[in-house]
Protein backbone atom coordinates (compact mmCIF):
# COMPACT_ATOMS: atom_id res chain seq x y z
CA UNK A 1 0.00 0.00 0.00
CA UNK A 2 1.27 3.17 -1.11
CA UNK A 3 1.25 5.95 1.95
CA UNK A 4 0.46 9.33 1.24
CA UNK A 5 2.24 12.59 3.10
CA UNK A 6 1.15 12.02 5.95
CA UNK A 7 1.86 14.21 9.23
CA UNK A 8 0.64 14.49 12.62
CA UNK A 9 0.25 17.35 15.24
CA UNK A 10 0.74 15.81 18.75
CA UNK A 11 -0.57 19.11 21.47
CA UNK A 12 -1.45 20.14 24.24
CA UNK A 13 -2.21 23.80 25.95
CA UNK A 14 1.25 25.22 26.10
CA UNK A 15 3.67 22.59 23.52
CA UNK A 16 3.02 21.07 19.85
CA UNK A 17 5.28 18.43 18.02
CA UNK A 18 4.52 18.08 14.37
CA UNK A 19 5.40 14.58 13.11
CA UNK A 20 6.56 14.87 9.15
CA UNK A 21 7.25 12.10 7.14
CA UNK A 22 5.53 9.09 9.06
CA UNK A 23 6.66 7.17 5.75
CA UNK A 24 9.31 9.03 4.33
CA UNK A 25 9.91 7.33 0.79
CA UNK A 26 13.48 7.30 1.02
CA UNK A 27 14.25 6.70 4.85
CA UNK A 28 12.30 5.39 8.25
CA UNK A 29 13.33 8.71 9.85
CA UNK A 30 10.52 10.72 11.18
CA UNK A 31 11.62 14.70 11.33
CA UNK A 32 10.15 16.29 14.34
CA UNK A 33 9.04 20.08 14.51
CA UNK A 34 8.07 21.67 18.03
CA UNK A 35 6.91 24.76 19.12
CA UNK A 36 6.02 26.85 22.45
CA UNK A 37 3.42 28.73 23.63
CA UNK A 38 4.37 32.03 24.56
CA UNK A 39 1.92 32.18 27.91
CA UNK A 40 2.81 34.39 30.20
CA UNK A 41 2.26 32.82 34.26
CA UNK A 42 -1.06 33.16 34.95
CA UNK A 43 -0.30 34.88 38.19
CA UNK A 44 0.73 37.70 35.98
CA UNK A 45 -1.97 37.57 33.91
CA UNK A 46 -4.02 37.68 37.04
CA UNK A 47 -2.06 40.30 38.44
CA UNK A 48 -4.13 43.36 37.63
CA UNK A 49 -6.92 43.36 40.54
CA UNK A 50 -10.20 43.00 39.78
CA UNK A 51 -12.25 46.19 39.07
CA UNK A 52 -15.26 47.27 41.61
CA UNK A 53 -18.49 48.08 41.16
CA UNK A 54 -20.98 49.63 43.51
CA UNK A 55 -24.45 48.25 43.77
CA UNK A 56 -27.88 50.25 42.81
CA UNK A 57 -29.29 49.07 45.92
CA UNK A 58 -28.28 48.13 49.65
CA UNK A 59 -26.76 51.62 49.57
CA UNK A 60 -24.16 52.00 46.82
CA UNK A 61 -21.99 48.50 48.43
CA UNK A 62 -18.91 47.98 46.42
CA UNK A 63 -18.09 44.31 45.36
CA UNK A 64 -15.69 42.74 43.26
CA UNK A 65 -16.10 42.42 39.55
CA UNK A 66 -15.05 39.04 38.10
CA UNK A 67 -12.85 39.12 35.00
CA UNK A 68 -15.15 39.02 31.31
CA UNK A 69 -12.94 35.73 30.08
CA UNK A 70 -11.04 32.67 30.40
CA UNK A 71 -7.50 34.10 30.28
CA UNK A 72 -6.01 30.42 29.96
CA UNK A 73 -8.57 29.83 26.68
CA UNK A 74 -7.71 32.59 25.12
CA UNK A 75 -4.13 31.43 25.22
CA UNK A 76 -4.84 28.40 23.82
CA UNK A 77 -6.62 29.38 21.07
CA UNK A 78 -3.86 31.95 20.26
CA UNK A 79 -1.32 29.17 20.02
CA UNK A 80 -4.13 26.72 18.34
CA UNK A 81 -4.66 29.62 15.48
CA UNK A 82 -0.46 29.92 15.33
CA UNK A 83 0.15 26.25 15.19
CA UNK A 84 -2.86 25.85 12.16
CA UNK A 85 -1.40 28.40 10.79
CA UNK A 86 1.84 27.10 10.28
CA UNK A 87 0.41 23.68 8.94
CA UNK A 88 -1.76 25.48 6.53
CA UNK A 89 1.10 26.56 5.15
CA UNK A 90 2.78 23.73 4.61
CA UNK A 91 -0.37 21.85 3.35
CA UNK A 92 -0.83 24.46 0.51
CA UNK A 93 3.04 24.17 -0.06
CA UNK A 94 2.09 20.63 -0.68
CA UNK A 95 4.67 19.06 2.55
CA UNK A 96 1.31 16.84 3.07
CA UNK A 97 -1.92 15.54 1.98
CA UNK A 98 -3.08 13.98 5.05
CA UNK A 99 -3.18 14.90 8.95
CA UNK A 100 -3.45 13.33 12.04
CA UNK A 101 -4.69 14.99 15.40
CA UNK A 102 -3.56 13.85 19.25
CA UNK A 103 -4.43 16.18 21.36
CA UNK A 104 -5.15 16.47 25.08
CA UNK A 105 -9.07 16.78 24.94
CA UNK A 106 -9.72 20.78 25.96
CA UNK A 107 -7.40 21.97 23.63
CA UNK A 108 -9.01 19.25 20.90
CA UNK A 109 -12.17 21.10 21.17
CA UNK A 110 -10.23 24.17 20.58
CA UNK A 111 -8.50 23.20 17.35
CA UNK A 112 -11.80 21.89 16.37
CA UNK A 113 -13.23 25.47 16.85
CA UNK A 114 -10.27 26.77 15.09
CA UNK A 115 -9.08 24.54 12.11
CA UNK A 116 -9.68 26.43 8.83
CA UNK A 117 -11.22 24.45 5.65
CA UNK A 118 -8.35 24.18 3.86
CA UNK A 119 -7.04 21.48 6.78
CA UNK A 120 -10.64 20.56 7.79
CA UNK A 121 -10.69 17.55 4.82
CA UNK A 122 -7.08 16.48 5.07
CA UNK A 123 -7.83 15.36 8.48
CA UNK A 124 -7.66 11.58 8.68
CA UNK A 125 -7.89 10.90 12.86
CA UNK A 126 -8.66 12.69 15.57
CA UNK A 127 -7.49 11.28 18.73
CA UNK A 128 -8.12 13.21 22.24
CA UNK A 129 -5.15 11.88 24.28
CA UNK A 130 -1.91 13.84 25.33
CA UNK A 131 1.13 12.39 24.29
CA UNK A 132 3.72 15.29 24.01
CA UNK A 133 5.69 13.87 26.99
CA UNK A 134 6.36 10.70 25.39
CA UNK A 135 9.89 10.10 24.95
CA UNK A 136 10.24 10.74 20.68
CA UNK A 137 10.76 6.92 20.19
CA UNK A 138 7.66 5.87 21.77
CA UNK A 139 6.01 8.75 20.41
CA UNK A 140 6.56 8.00 16.87
CA UNK A 141 5.68 4.38 17.35
CA UNK A 142 2.23 5.22 19.02
CA UNK A 143 1.52 7.38 16.34
CA UNK A 144 2.50 5.26 13.24
CA UNK A 145 0.25 2.47 15.43
CA UNK A 146 -2.67 4.48 15.42
CA UNK A 147 -2.28 6.10 12.13
CA UNK A 148 -2.00 2.11 10.91
CA UNK A 149 -5.28 1.17 12.76
CA UNK A 150 -7.17 4.07 11.43
CA UNK A 151 -6.33 3.55 7.78
CA UNK A 152 -7.20 -0.24 7.70
CA UNK A 153 -10.80 1.07 8.90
Amino acid sequence: MANPKIWALVINAMEARILRGLWNEYNDDIVELTSKAQSPHLRDIMADRSGRSFASYSGGRRSAMEPGSDPIRHDMQEFARETLQDLEKHHRAGDFAQLAIFSAPRMLGILREELPDGLRSTVILECPSNFINLPEAELKEKVRGLVREEQLK
